[in-house]
């Protein structure tokens, strides 16, 4: 516990050297958040705020985990797939604010990119008729956007990711097997790589979704991590528990200017570090099924919005007044920071459920 907390406070003092100036650099070249028309009118003064604050918590975990708690298993693997959430995020995150600003800060525009410009043409040109019915789905489950990437080329890049994690942990580690409390481990065998794809690619994307309120994910991420931390020393995961603890360091100072009224947004590069951290964490240490117990705000959260979209446009009818269903209560009429500590509280409710399941 002591070395935790030893990374826990170089991880904090990381980013509390870096967010001042890294806030700064932001307003300098007026990188803000460009605010979803269709949602809640209150949050239209929100619009510029600074984004990509998630930037600092990548570089942070990083720095420290390379320096102080290199292991094979716990840290390296997971931190590979961070960074590769993370890219995804940072080139998403580019794309919108290009696309909004035309900055020639970008020398590489992502959605001047030949290839994600085309895309839709060559799986047309490739696959015909099946490549246009996969992008009619994800255009009915994903939200309508005429900047940044397309839904089905989201599902595309993620699915890359969620396919390496269930390749390496099944074919690689030679993981084929699921703990359940007091019936210990079963084996599902061919299932398993399956199961991993199926719930890191659930738990990054309901993740991003849910990041919609001042505070909202950076609060339930950081009730879940301490949830896996306590979990994590407990089951004598050491080298684990540290890279949790270096998150937990990161997401204090993150919170701090990202709380209502917010300096700050994480971006998708925060959310897509945030979720594929949380997904993986529960797959190395043989927890899986606490995805379904500690993160079950994140998955009711991040569910609404493909459900009332799909519902939407068979039925012309809405489940919710509005979704992601955060932005239901809102609609209702709750203060926003009424919405995150309801959450927050109902995340604590779950993460010491989870933490006892996990200890049984």
């Amino acid at each position: 516990m002591l070395n935790d907390l030893i990374l826990l406070f170089i991880s904090f003092g990381i980013s509390v050297v870096m967010y001042p100036l890294y806030i700064k650099f932001l307003y300098r070249f007026q990188l803000g958040e460009e605010i979803r028309g269709d949602g809640p009118q209150s949050h239209q003064k929100k619009s510029g705020t600074p984004t990509m604050g998630g930037m600092v918590i990548l570089i942070s975990v990083f720095l420290t985990t390379l320096f102080f708690n290199l292991n094979i298993t716990q840290t390296i693997f997971p931190l590979f797939i961070i960074a590769l959430s993370g890219l995804f995020g940072i080139i998403e995150d580019l794309t919108k604010i290009s696309a909004k600003t035309g900055y020639e800060f970008f020398k590489f525009n992502p959605a001047n990119n030949f290839l994600i410009k085309n895309f839709k043409r060559i799986l047309n040109f490739i696959f015909g008729k099946p490549a246009e019915l996969f992008v009619e789905f994800w255009r009915m489950l994903g939200s309508k956007t005429d900047k940044g990437l397309q839904s089905y080329q989201k599902f595309l890049i993620q699915a890359g990711i969620a396919g390496f994690v269930s390749y390496w942990t099944y074919f690689k580690l030679g993981w084929d097997y699921i703990w359940f409390p007091f019936i210990e481990n079963i084996t599902i065998g061919y299932f398993y790589p399956i199961f991993i794809f199926l719930f890191f690619f659930l738990v990054l994307n309901s993740v991003a979704i849910t990041d919609g309120l001042d505070g909202l994910v950076g609060g339930l991420s950081l009730i879940s991590f301490t949830a896996f931390w306590v979990i994590c020393s407990f089951l004598d995961y050491k080298s684990l528990s540290g890279f949790i603890a270096t998150f937990i360091g990161a997401l204090l100072v993150f919170l701090y200017f990202n709380v209502f009224p917010a300096r700050l947004f994480m971006g998708n590069v925060g959310s897509h570090i945030l979720g594929a951290a949380l997904a993986l964490i529960p797959i190395l240490i043989h927890r899986e099924i606490l995805i379904f117990i500690i993160y079950i705000v994140f998955l009711i959260d991040g569910l609404s919005s493909p459900l009332q979209s799909f519902f939407f446009k068979l039925t012309g009818k809405r489940i919710f007044l509005m979704a992601p269903i955060h932005h239901h209560f809102e609609m209702k009429g709750w203060p926003e920071t009424k919405v995150t500590l309801r959450f927050w509280i109902f995340g604590i409710i779950a993460a010491l459920l989870g933490v006892f399941v996990a200890l049984l």
